[in-house]
């Protein structure tokens, strides 16, 4: 299990106010917080600092939290939360497809911020003790190397994407219900969080059938199956 004790946090936001809050919440939960008042100096300090995980603010001056979420995927995978507005749907839906391990909207508190930054290194934990290669038709899945090729081209996936597809495969033709997939992937307290999957689902099903396979079937109301046996994927492995 990951522990707070000398992590450090990069939390970006041009409120004063809510930085205050997280400094003080995080610190007195054992982590050590640097705060940034806008998207440049985020991008700056988390060079600099190489820490274990960056909240950031949508709304910032010089570069929003997407964009620096965006910038940041370009060459780490550095855990990153996004801080949304109240019922913003489309925030949280863009952080995602950003890239974001997760999303927190606000006003949160205190026992929610931390439990949702442990979640998130923890399964950042897991990936890095991860040592399985997985090889089905023209997937292949190397959790040690943490990269997976399509008919030989890389698959260019986001953290979450990439635990996705490993379950995805791992459980090939079984029929898998949404909950199942959240507790296993996100862990579980996303119970319940149907958005979140529907976006990983529509990221990284876009991903593969741009790479030549087709597996991924949705089960109305129920979940998902990825199928080797899909016309696609076995055209993909021909």
């Amino acid at each position: 299990m990951v522990r707070g004790n000398t992590l450090r946090i990069v939390a970006a936001d041009d409120d004063r106010g809510i930085l205050k809050i997280i400094e003080r919440v995080l610190g007195l939960n054992g982590f050590m917080v640097f705060t940034a008042p806008n998207g440049p100096d985020a991008l700056r300090m988390v060079d600099q600092m190489e820490p274990a995980l960056v909240l950031l603010d949508v709304m910032m001056p010089g570069l929003t939290g997407i964009e620096v979420c965006e910038k940041l995927r370009e060459y780490s995978n550095v855990p990153i939360i996004i801080l949304t507005g109240l019922d913003d749907e489309s925030d949280a839906t863009r952080a995602l497809e950003a890239g974001a391990d997760d999303y927190i909207r606000k006003p949160f508190g205190a026992n929610e911020l931390v439990a949702r930054i442990r979640a998130v290194l923890r399964r950042a934990q897991i990936d890095v003790l991860r040592a399985e290669r997985i090889e089905v038709g023209p997937l292949v899945v190397d959790e040690g190397e943490y990269h997976a090729t399509a008919n030989g081209v890389e698959l260019d996936l986001s953290r979450t994407e990439f635990r996705l597809l490993g379950y995805l495969v791992r459980n090939r033709n079984r029929v898998l219900t949404h909950d199942q997939i959240l507790e296993r992937v996100w862990g579980a307290e996303y119970l319940g969080s149907h958005h979140v999957l529907r976006v990983a689902i529509s990221r990284l099903r876009q991903k593969l059938e741009a790479s030549g396979v087709q597996a991924i079937e949705t089960l109305s109301g129920i979940g998902y199956r990825f199928r080797i046996d899909a016309p696609g994927y076995a055209a993909a492995s021909a």
